[in-house]
Formats: structure tokens, sequence, C-alpha cells
């Protein structure tokens, strides 16, 4: 499933809708506005070979928006950063798919990423699942299972229960030192950070609350290190690496997350190859009714610690 290298993929056309504050701003500066990560001068280009259109329209750098104008990005096609493509299939019916996702992948197209996502592959996989999407997401830096609703019926419904936490999700995690012990519960509140052209979500105190049940499984003086399953009660983003960098226990690999749960380095949310792995997941399934119980080990789990 490897893309052979240097092979563009298709390009994109994004969607845009011009909301009342950017109401009487020029095409030209839109870009600004809205905040997008290209380049000023990408936009400028783009307007100039006449791949930006408002209401169907080619447009140009004067042209004045208003509110409610449909606009278009056709941007053109691009090499993507070679990732691992394979995933594996853990359970898969007429309504409900559960992959176990490779560490690198992406979910979602966004971006640098269109075809090299999880979400691409999956639909280009077989005809069945031409319409399936994740039902939750997982970071691109993280293995393991995710869910998927192949039927409108079951999307629908899976939806409704990642929105109440009925969904049991356990993770397992290589974490720094070896001062945790036992069992605990994390509850440091996580809030927004801007992180240069994004924001990220840290521990902070005027966050908001947020819980994760933790238990180290072993310890390890000679390595440093400590394998820990962590279950979250809630869905922050982010969480499970957060709140153990903000104990004092960082992911192994995390270039992001460090000691008291903020940033250390420029690094991305997605990037860095830290060990984290959703490993156990339980969910009611939507159309028989019955529990659904799955597990995946990850692929670093006999690597000591």
């Amino acid at each position: 499933m490897e893309a052979p290298v240097g092979t563009p993929n298709r390009g994109y056309v994004y969607h845009d809708r011009v909301l009342p504050d950017h109401a009487g701003l020029e095409v030209g500066a839109y870009h600004r506005a809205r905040g997008f990560r290209s380049p000023p001068e990408v936009w400028i280009a783009a307007i100039s070979e006449g791949r930006v259109r408002v209401n169907g329209r080619i447009a140009s750098p004067d042209s004045r928006l208003c509110a409610g104008d449909r606009m278009e990005y056709h941007r053109e096609p691009w090499i993507e950063e070679s990732v691992p493509l394979e995933f594996g299939v853990v359970h898969a019916d007429l309504h409900v798919l559960v992959l176990n996702k490779p560490a690198g992948l992406q979910v979602l197209p966004a971006g640098a990423f269109l075809e090299h996502t999880l979400f691409h592959q999956v639909r280009a996989a077989r005809p069945e699942w031409a319409d399936a999407s994740p039902i939750h997401r997982l970071g691109r830096g993280t293995s393991g299972l995710i869910v998927f609703g192949v039927s409108p019926l079951a999307r629908a419904e899976l939806a409704r229960q990642f929105r109440c936490f009925v969904p049991r999700k356990t993770y397992l995690a290589r974490a720094q030192g070896t001062l945790l012990r036992g069992g605990m519960i994390a509850r440091h509140p996580i809030g927004g950070l801007r992180h240069g052209d994004l924001t990220i979500h840290v521990a902070r105190p005027d966050g908001k609350p947020c819980t994760t049940r933790l238990r180290v499984l072993r310890s390890d003086p000679h390595s440093g290190e400590m394998l820990v399953a962590a279950q979250p009660i809630t869905g922050r983003p982010d969480q499970i690496r957060v709140h153990l960098a903000a104990l004092g226990a960082p992911i192994v690999g995390d270039p992001l997350f460090g000691p008291g749960g903020l940033p250390i380095s420029n690094a991305r949310p997605g990037e860095g190859g830290y060990f984290l792995h959703a490993t156990a997941l339980a969910f009611v399934h939507p159309i028989t009714g019955r529990w659904l119980k799955l597990r995946a080990s990850p692929p670093w789990l006999e690597a000591r610690p």
C-alpha cells in the first residue's frame, strides 16, 4: 500500500464560507484573516494563477468579499511525506470497522497529508468501505485501535456513544522515570496555548476539567522507564501525553510535552516517535446492541522496560 516515492497526489479543492467578520475584506487579505498556515505568497500565487474562486468565479486579489460568499482554493498536486500506510483489520462487518493504526499515519486529511492518511487508505482499500469515516481520532504518532462507521446508522449511533463517553479505552505507554507507583488518577486541567502558528493543548490551571486513570504495570530502574496503562475518562486533545508529562513522567520519544505538561520544543503535536498505543477498546455495537471488546498489542511491547 506504500505509494511510489516521488508520486504526487491528485491535489485538493478546499471549500470555505465567508463569515460576517470577514465581509469587506479583499481576497488577497483573506489568507491572513483566516489564519491559514501556508505562506502569504502561496496564496497570492494561487490567486494570480486562477486557482482561487469566489462563488464559482475566478477571483482577483482586490475583489471584495461578502458574508456568505463561497470560497474555493484549488491546491495543485504535491508530493506527500512517506509514512507507514499499512493498517490491521481487527473487526469488520457491514456497519463497523475497527482498525489497528500504525504510528506515523495521520487519521484525517489536513496540512501536508491528503492521500497518505488512514481515511484515504481505508476508503481506497475496498468498495464496501467507500463511505467509511472515523468516529474518533488518534494522534498521528499514536498507534492502535480506532473505530470507523461504515453505514450511516452506525456512524450516527457510534458518534453518540463517543459523545456520551460510553466506550472504554485503554492505552499503553512507555514513560520516562520510575517515580510513579501503583494506580493513580490525573486531574490536571487542560487548555489551549499558542505554539508557533497553531494552538496546542497543555496542562494549565485555567483549562477544562480532565481525568485519566493510570496504573504502573512495571518499572525498570536499569532503563529508567515504566510501562503505564492509561484510561482517559474525558476526551481532551493529547490528554494522556499531557497528563503523564504533568506527573513528571513524559512518554518516551515525545518531543513536545515535558515535565509539567508544557511544550519543551517547537515540535508539532503529531511529530516524534513516541510510545503510546491504544491497546483495548470496548463499545456497544450500534446494530446488535452487544458489547464489542477488542485488543491489539503494541509492536514495541517486548522492548523493555
